[in-house]
């Protein structure tokens, strides 16, 4: 079982309205960028198409163990996600062995591209709780298209390393995702029928293009060309969803920057930094209760990134994602 289960069920738990009402005392889930650099070069993503403004960097211990301070008497879940590799970082499994210490459940999101036996061994050893490998497409072709390199094989045989090494351990819980653009039906099918085999959950999302300002990358004209061409296919829902982000949960940058918005890459919608401020006094600012009250009255349009937010659940062929 998925030891972040009973926290997601929360995060996902209401509207926007009764959140507000019942807003905790502090956020249920906080995601650490170890660092915003990746040796992928994903069409997706601000890192990959060097579009991205801000500095490149990687988190500094004292910022990291100023966090795990404030947030090991509660038991905060920690989830080392956001707009990097996180494996990247030399100090990520002595980061997760004092959260485990501590008591605080911990969540990598990767590439994959890094993990070789004695990492694996090192990161298990180290109590992760829970890790998501993350694809893109349903096969080597989609997936060779989106993540701009030849690993769809080799991401398949590091799952296959990771379950290897887990063992009979019921930890960490391993979960496989991918976002499609144009796959079919039948497309999905097989990569669920490759994959379900081997790990805890396999999930299909819908990969969102929308925010991508084609102006502003940094790319080779092929690489320009594809992208121009996966953006004609994407199917976007326009409706706006219901926020989880500034009722439940914060980002934080590298350089201990607080963000209201996952989705924030560039310090568009900050908070404060943890070097300045306790993370409860951010959660509580005046800044993010603005943010709330925007976002239950569905003001979207108000906010830079928020009004280009729209359900990525939608897809051409309904119930896709179920398969």
């Amino acid at each position: 079982m998925n030891p972040f289960a009973s926290i997601y069920q929360q995060c996902n738990t209401g509207n926007s309205e009764s959140k507000l009402s019942n807003l905790p005392a502090f956020p249920r889930l906080l995601d650490l960028e170890m660092t915003n650099t990746c040796n992928f070069r994903c069409l997706m993503c601000p890192t990959g198409t060097f579009s991205m403004k801000r500095p490149k960097g990687f988190m500094a211990e004292e910022v990291f163990y100023k966090i795990l301070d404030e947030v090991a008497p509660r038991k905060t879940p920690l989830r080392f996600i956001r707009w990097g590799e996180p494996l990247m970082h030399p100090k990520l499994v002595e980061f997760v062995t004092a959260a485990h210490g501590r008591g605080v459940l911990t969540h990598i999101n990767t590439n994959g591209s890094k993990l070789d036996r004695p990492y694996t061994e090192a990161l298990i050893q180290a109590g992760l709780d829970s890790i998501k490998f993350s694809f893109q497409g349903v096969d080597r072709k989609s997936f060779g298209e989106m993540r701009n390199t030849d690993f769809f094989d080799g991401l398949i045989d590091t799952i296959r390393l990771f379950v290897d090494v887990r063992g009979e351990r019921k930890l960490p819980y391993i979960h496989v995702s991918t976002t499609i653009t144009y796959e079919t039906k039948e497309q999905v099918i097989a990569f669920k029928a490759l994959l379900s085999p081997l790990v805890d959950l396999v999930s299909v999302g819908r990969t969102v293009l929308e925010h991508v300002d084609l102006a502003t990358v940094r790319l080779r004209a092929d690489e320009l060309e594809m992208l121009k061409s996966l953006k004609e296919q994407e199917s976007v829902v326009r409706k706006h969803p219901e926020c989880p982000e500034v009722f439940d949960k914060m980002s934080i940058d590298w350089d201990g920057t607080v963000t209201a918005c996952c989705s924030d890459s560039d310090k568009l919608m900050p908070l404060g930094s943890v070097k300045d401020s306790s993370l409860e006094a951010i959660w509580n600012s005046d800044t993010l209760n603005h943010y709330r009250a925007l976002l239950v009255a569905m003001r979207h349009d108000e906010l830079p990134l928020c009004k280009t937010c729209y359900d990525y659940h939608g897809l051409q062929t309904p119930g896709l994602q179920d398969t």
